[in-house]
């Protein structure tokens, strides 16, 4: 089998030309977002100021990743159609759910309590410092985890267009983020999203229509699938690798699991008030849904136009596409995009994994006197320190971009149940969060290792988070719930009588097991 980089011509020069634009446009937004970032609100949730279109392509922009330009065309090019339920099922609503859940109640208790982290509103809910540490600890491995994985998709570009060491692409990549990030913090990460999820929606579009055109048409290309094999063109796909169980589990992952993810939650902390979260939930669902059905559709169109792929050539298929039918130039534009959807995801990571060490690490649990200009200063040179950790699994890559990034997805969902608890359930108590949590993980990550069958066909995740469920529902009903204040402040005080519609009440009413 050839070495997938020989499947893709080298043009170093129009590569460099179009990449170097656009990291100066990078550049020059965070600079700018560095002069306004002055204090520790503005620097992790834009002291809540995000209007419909930052907050509605950061959201997406967080959301998508390098694997679903490469990974996930991949999958659509090996199995059809079957394979676009990976992830386009659930993206109709993975923006939807969060918000009519819980992002209509964050918004609010991060105006009024001052949350900034989902670790925040936990240790509040939960009055524990110990639930602070243990999610804190947790959700630093795990980003950094999903951070680096998304720095491997640009050394592969790297290598493939201009034939230098992936590990240099892995490094330049960092370093552009690390140094916006630092400056900006969430404003630079959230204003350089807008830029790069333009540059996603634009780089789908046209690797859509150069899909068909290579192939000869819609019509023509469905008679070539269905010629060449009907599987193509059904479920569970042309190697039946999405029967009922697993196609049904990747909407409620990419849909209903969102939620638990810190860097999709805190998102809800800078919306300016609810009409512009239902405005930023409209715009960031409809560029989801664009984005993820045309370039998977894309993938399963190249069957025809690319043929005979194999192994790790399949995840060239974006990138095959784009330079075959397209002048290097405007191919290498559209590259771009691709290295956007890990630069965003990236940002957005590197924020949120730099809140759990100087706010709820060394602010909340280690040195509750220090200032606000401590930790802001601090926040900058720990960007640094975890964004050089991502750099550093980027080039060791212990596994493929999709296998740790599925991994670190399902560790952070099972989260969900203490948040979704949280806010529900006035009995949910500080022991059976914190337990269920632990049991939740030690039982995910066996299931992962060994355990798989134990899942019935299912994701793991599905299975360990209704575990974890049970779990704290059963020790909260024997242990102390929160106190009365704390109750109050969460359920029955949130929104005092005469204010403003910007501030609505929860979605649901809490209720009492």
């Amino acid at each position: 089998m050839a070495d997938p980089v020989t499947l893709v011509t080298p043009t170093p020069v129009p590569f460099f030309v179009s990449i170097a634009i656009y990291f100066a446009l990078i550049g020059y937004i965070g600079w700018r977002a560095a002069k306004s970032t002055k204090t520790l609100s503005d620097f992790f949730v834009m002291s809540g100021k995000a209007g419909a279109l930052v907050g509605g392509f950061a959201y997406f922009a967080s959301q998508y990743s390098m694997s679903t330009f490469m990974g996930v065309p991949a999958i659509t090019y090996a199995t059809g159609f079957a394979g676009m339920s990976i992830s386009v099922p659930g993206l109709a609503f993975s923006m939807i759910i969060p918000a009519l859940f819980v992002g209509r109640k964050l918004m609010i208790m991060g105006k009024k309590y001052g949350f900034l982290t989902m670790t925040d509103y936990l240790s509040d809910r939960y009055e524990s410092n110990a639930i602070r540490a243990v999610h804190a600890v947790m959700m630093i491995g795990f980003l950094v985890a999903i951070m680096g994985a998304q720095t491997v998709g640009a050394g592969v570009i790297l290598r493939t267009f201009t034939g230098l060491p992936e590990w240099m692409g892995v490094v330049g990549m960092g370093v552009i983020v690390i140094c916006y990030c630092m400056a900006g913090g969430m404003k630079g990460a959230m204003m350089t999203d807008v830029l790069q999820g333009f540059l996603m929606v634009t780089t789908a579009i046209v690797t859509f229509a150069v899909s068909v055109k290579a192939g000869g048409g819609l019509s023509h290309i469905t008679a070539s699938l269905a010629d060449a094999n009907p599987a193509y063109l059904t479920h569970p796909g042309a190697k039946s690798n999405f029967p009922w169980a697993s196609y049904m589990s990747m909407i409620v992952m990419w849909s209903f699991f969102t939620i638990g993810q810190p860097t999709l939650f805190t998102k809800f902390f800078t919306m300016k008030n609810y009409e512009t979260m239902f405005k930023a939930v409209i715009l960031g669902t409809l560029g989801m849904l664009l984005s993820a059905t045309l370039i998977e559709w894309a993938g399963a169109n190249a069957i025809v136009s690319v043929q005979g792929l194999t192994g790790k050539q399949t995840d060239f298929i974006v990138p095959m596409l784009l330079q075959g039918n397209l002048n290097p130039i405007l191919a290498s534009i559209l590259i771009a995009g691709v290295v956007s959807a890990g630069m965003s995801t990236i940002d957005a990571l590197l924020v949120v994994a730099t809140s759990g060490v100087s706010r709820d690490i060394y602010q909340n649990l280690i040195n509750p006197r220090a200032s606000e200009a401590q930790i802001f200063k601090l926040s900058r040179w720990v960007t640094v320190g975890i964004g050089i950790c991502g750099i550093a699994i980027g080039i060791i890559k212990p596994a493929s971009i999709f296998s740790m990034i599925r991994f670190a997805f399902g560790g952070l969902g099972i989260w969900v149940a203490p948040v979704i608890l949280g806010m529900y359930w006035k009995k949910a108590s500080r022991t059976g969060a914190i337990v269920s949590v632990i049991f939740g993980e030690a039982l995910y990550i066996a299931m992962k290792a060994k355990f798989s069958t134990w899942s019935f066909g299912f994701d793991p995740l599905i299975v360990c988070w209704a575990a974890t469920m049970w779990v704290m529902v059963l020790t909260s009903l024997y242990t102390q719930p929160a106190s009365k204040e704390t109750i109050a402040r969460h359920f029955d005080r949130l929104i005092p009588r005469g204010k403003a519609p910007e501030e609505p009440a929860a979605t649901a009413q809490p209720h009492v097991a």
